[in-house]
């Protein structure tokens, strides 16, 4: 007689300062686990280095259901990176990567398995409908994924974000990107494989404010861009030859006029100096750019730990299976 066991399901929720919308988050998920049993379940949250009260909610579930685990960072290294660590540390078939502050619908979790099941590798969350985000926030993305859907990565599903399920075999092929400037969604939009998406509505967050201010939200399209491509560097040749153009056009029309008009224009010198001054903020801007990918090849070069790991409930440290070795420091287990 053959024993069937059911897949292993990882649910990867990396949380920064989430305890108003941890217990929310409790009461939908769990639910969804337990209407779900054909699968196995493990939920493993990401505490990036709260200082409110999530580490404390998390440890209190984590001791009356061992399915709740929880992987605490030495202290806050950023969304990205939380993630990264959750990847490194879930041992499920399937895995699945959520926030915790309900935005995107727990309920459409068994969805996205079904697709796995049928024989995707990476499913990718699309939201259809932003209509709870404020307009600023739905333009500036709608302008962000056309940017980067043009420029930097074709194969970047629109209106996607970090709300994804993906197979093992995925999870190992992306676990070899050793980056620290990371954009994972990027990442998995060009590992290739099997990918599909299942659309939902995006909501409200349930409770709190969010962790993403719009300084953030400009840091991390900055680094999506400039850890992804080079286009920005392709645009110091245009804009030189730009200049050059305007140059010898400012020359010339300032020719004409001192041979064929009497009226009073603008000398030489004062278009020169104006041109000067656009050309110098134009050479400034570009310096910055530069800057950008130095800081960028620093990170690189350093080879430090993507993340560090204080404390574990739940996680047999032994147990831990990953590609990359050089994230492997860790701290304090019980």
């Amino acid at each position: 007689m053959t024993l069937h066991t059911p897949k292993t399901v990882s649910i990867v929720v990396p949380c920064f300062n989430e305890a108003e919308a941890l217990p929310h988050f409790l009461r939908r998920i769990m639910p969804v686990a337990d209407q779900t049993p054909a699968y196995a379940w493990e939920f493993l949250f990401v505490n990036d280095g709260s200082k409110d009260e999530s580490e404390r909610l998390l440890v209190e579930a984590s001791a009356h259901d061992p399915r709740i685990k929880v992987l605490s960072l030495s202290r806050n290294f950023g969304h990205q990176r939380a993630i990264s660590a959750g990847l490194d540390w879930c041992e499920g078939a399937y895995i699945a990567v959520i926030d915790a502050d309900l935005q995107d619908p727990p309920e459409a979790i068994p969805e996205m398995l079904a697709r796995l099941d049928e024989g995707f590798d990476v499913v990718h969350g699309v939201r259809t409908d932003r209509s709870a985000d404020s307009w600023a926030k739905r333009t500036g993305a709608a302008l962000f994924y056309r940017f980067m859907r043009r420029h930097v990565l074709p194969d970047l599903p629109e209106n996607s974000g970090d709300f994804k399920a993906m197979n093992r075999k995925v999870l190992l092929a992306v676990s070899q990107y050793p980056e620290r400037v990371r954009f994972l969604r990027g990442a998995l939009a060009t590992v290739g494989f099997r990918q599909t998406t299942v659309p939902y509505a995006r909501a409200e967050r349930s409770a709190g404010h969010s962790k993403y201010p719009f300084w953030k939200v400009v840091a991390f399209s900055r680094d999506a861009i400039f850890s992804n491509s080079i286009w920005p560097l392709r645009l110091a040749l245009p804009t030189g030859l730009l200049v050059e153009l305007i140059l010898v056009g400012i020359v010339a029309l300032r020719c004409g006029q001192a041979v064929f008009s009497d009226g009073p224009s603008p000398t030489l010198v004062e278009a020169l100096l104006a041109l000067g001054v656009g050309a110098t903020g134009a050479l400034l801007l570009f310096v910055g750019i530069m800057a950008e990918y130095l800081k960028i090849l620093l990170f690189e070069v350093k080879h430090r730990p993507v993340y560090l790991v204080r404390q574990t409930w739940n996680l047999d440290p032994g147990a831990r299976k990953s590609v990359r070795d050089y994230n492997s420091e860790h701290i304090g287990f019980h």
